[in-house]
């Protein structure tokens, strides 16, 4: 089937398909028998559904200066589901299982804006299918077909909201006999997703290889990928392929089992529209347990990275000795080293560090009822350096706050970047990159530059991204660094009260053309938990050679089961951020309530609803978001209907509204 073909014409298919099974599906209602006899085929029809689905999507953006720009779209049509099972020949043979719940009907769509309308209309189908048919699935050689198309909602965080739709078809066959396992799988994909600033849309074909060797005391694995993609956002495009080959051997030995041996690698190649590149990645890790209380861990790594005329190597190994003198205290000794070097045809750079170090870890019972936590690690190292100009792949989690940055925020590594060549990807680098004041902010520090995830970005909560850019280098060098982390908890009155603070330590003897910055960070907080309840509040003070801020969090949760078929869930935050340096503040405010009951036996009720202030210099922004649903069911008769509303403004230039409903009938039979 053509990947490009429009919604309509593949879920023609979908109907056809069920209506070449319907006819089997009355005579295969008979009683089974204990032995089954082979039939050339067979289909039991488990549940069927009829009803109605009717879903709009009602969007105005309007912009400083008067202009205005709306989206609406409204469905409604006849809904039919299907659940069938059944077999071809024999269930040995062939098994079959189709689930399907979706609406055939008429869609109209309008866009208006400042140059002109757009109107729309056409047949659609939204719902859900899934289909599969195994063969051989008892046999050391089996296969299978599947498929699947989704119509549903995907939320970034609470004030983010999208409608996706997604078609995925494919095959794979297996191959085991006794420990040797083997795989092949061929996967299409094509997402679509709307209800944001602008539609974006996937198209992916991948094709893996997969062998595995399974041992008494280990295993290896080889796989193959090959991944060819299209995606579109915003109005920009991207496509290539990648290639990605992997072996891994894990293995236990000894007589107890108390070695453990890991080692992987592998290389991947990708080809997009623009450039291509190739990575080389390697590493083994080695865990020995000595004695009861006695271990130790060994690792080392590789990877290279070559893009262009831009080529980076990173090494770095790891030993380590642990040591439980009692169940309360741990003590760890540390050796490490790294190398880092970078560069293309304008500039090359390098960061070598080798060091040892200690960690402590004590945990120790006041009384009956109370708890003492103690973390303590200190690290000695020395490195050698030269700045780099440019850093591709740099990765980096959003927090949430702590260690040397606010909530939702991370620093780059390296200081007095550009940042017009800033570019935020995701995990696995797939452009288009992200975008910067819709999905992520920079704020300039000093010398030092600060990625703020924004509210409502696409960007999901606490995840993993990818960072592009150039930076101004630094002379050649060399120093001694000095890193300690220390960290108190004391939890009282079985975690009644708890109390707690951390010290970061950084200090080096760095020249100051360097640019390494000394620094010195404390945080205090406390919190309580009670039935209920929990609330509490941090402080902390970051103060550095390149950037300095002051930050104030509060944070507040209740949950209330109000009575026995209702809950009602509270979450407040309150954070305060100065940064010095910069003569700038901001602060970021959020509320959020959910709220279940159930009417009666077949009644239930949902209603979720959340604000979120931002504020501070050239960062206004206010969104709130209001998601009420209900469900009816009575006997085979099911009614809901749901409701989503959101709203954005932006430096009172830019002002979002969107409105989504949907609402369901369904009738089983």
């Amino acid at each position: 089937m053509n990947a490009s073909a429009p919604i309509w014409t593949r879920s023609v298919w979908a109907v056809a398909l069920l209506l070449c099974l319907w006819p089997g599906a009355a005579r295969a209602q008979r009683r089974a028998q204990v032995i089954e006899e082979p039939r050339w085929f067979k289909l039991r029809l488990t549940e069927i559904s009829a009803g109605l689905y009717s879903e709009g999507n009602f969007e105005e953006t309007s912009f400083r200066g008067g202009s205005t720009v709306s989206h609406d779209r409204f469905f409604i049509g006849p809904s039919l589901g299907l659940n069938l099972n059944g077999s071809i020949y024999h269930p040995n043979l062939c098994r079959l299982l189709v689930l399907s719940e979706g609406a055939f009907g008429w869609e109209t769509e309008t866009i208006r804006s400042a140059t002109g309308s757009v109107d729309r209309e056409k047949f659609q189908y939204l719902g859900r299918f899934m289909g599969n048919a195994n063969f051989l699935s008892h046999r050391p050689l089996n296969a299978g077909l599947f498929g699947s198309y989704d119509h549903t909602f995907r939320d970034y965080d609470f004030f983010s909201r999208v409608t996706v739709d997604s078609w995925r078809y494919g095959g794979r066959l297996n191959y085991r006999e006794g420990p040797l396992y083997l795989t092949a799988i061929y996967t299409h994909r094509d997402e679509d997703v709307s209800g944001q600033v602008a539609p974006s849309s996937t198209r992916e074909d991948t094709l893996g290889f997969d062998g595995r060797l399974d041992r008494a005391r280990g295993q290896t694995a080889l796989t193959y990928n090959f991944l060819q993609y299209d995606r579109s956002d915003i109005g920009r495009t991207g496509s290539g392929t990648d290639h990605t080959i992997s072996i891994s051997e894990n293995d236990r030995f000894g007589s107890r089992e108390q070695f453990r041996l890991n080692a992987n690698a592998s290389y991947t190649r990708r080809d997009t529209d623009f450039e291509s590149s190739d990575q080389y990645s390697a590493g083994a890790s080695f865990e020995a347990d000595h004695r009861r209380n006695l271990s130790s861990f060994y690792s080392v790594n590789y990877d290279r990275f070559d893009l262009g005329d831009f080529t980076s190597d990173n090494l770095n190994a790891q030993a380590q000795l642990r040591h439980q003198l009692y169940d309360s205290l741990t003590s760890t000794l540390l050796a490490q080293g790294a190398s880092f070097e970078a560069g293309d045809r304008f500039s090359d750079g390098y960061v070598r560090r080798y060091g040892a170090g200690f960690s402590e870890a004590y945990t120790k019972r006041l009384g009956t009822r109370h708890r003492l936590r103690i973390n303590n690690s200190l690290l000695v190292e020395r490195v050698e350096s030269r700045g780099v100009s440019r850093v591709e792949n740099e990765p980096h989690t959003f927090g949430t706050g702590g260690g040397g940055a606010p909530p939702d925020t991370f620093f780059l590594n390296l200081p007095n970047v550009n940042e017009a060549t800033i570019e935020v990807t995701d995990q696995n680098d797939t452009p288009p990159p992200y975008v910067r004041g819709l999905d992520y902010d920079v704020i300039r520090l000093g010398t030092r530059t600060l990625i703020q995830r924004l509210p409502g970005s696409r960007i999901p909560a606490g995840a993993t991204v990818l960072v592009d850019y150039e930076a101004q280098p630094t002379p050649a060098g060399e120093y001694t660094a000095l890193s300690e982390q220390f960290s108190i908890r004391f939890d009282l009155w079985d975690n009644l009260w708890g109390l707690y603070g951390r010290l970061s330590l950084y200090a080096s003897t760095a020249p100051e053309e360097l640019q390494v910055q000394d620094l010195i960070s404390y945080a205090v907080g406390t919190d309580v938990n009670w039935r209920w309840a929990r609330a509490g509040a941090e402080f902390e003070i970051y103060d550095s050679s390149e950037a300095s801020y002051r930050s104030a969090r509060l944070f507040q949760s209740f949950n209330f089961k109000l009575d026995a078929v209702s809950t009602l869930g509270v979450d407040l935050t309150q954070t305060w951020t100065d940064y010095i340096d910069a003569n700038r503040q901001e602060q970021n405010y959020r509320a959020i309530t959910r709220y279940r009951r159930m009417v009666g036996r077949g009644l239930t009720v949902d209603a979720d609803a959340g604000v979120a202030l931002r504020r501070g210099r050239g960062v206004d922004q206010t969104l709130a978001t209001f998601r009420p649903n209900v469900q009816y069911r009575v006997g085979r008769l099911t009614l809901a209907a749901g409701y989503n509303f959101e709203y954005e403004l932006f430096l009172d230039r830019e002002e979002r509204i969107k409105h989504l409903l949907f609402l369901r009938a369904r009738r089983t039979f």
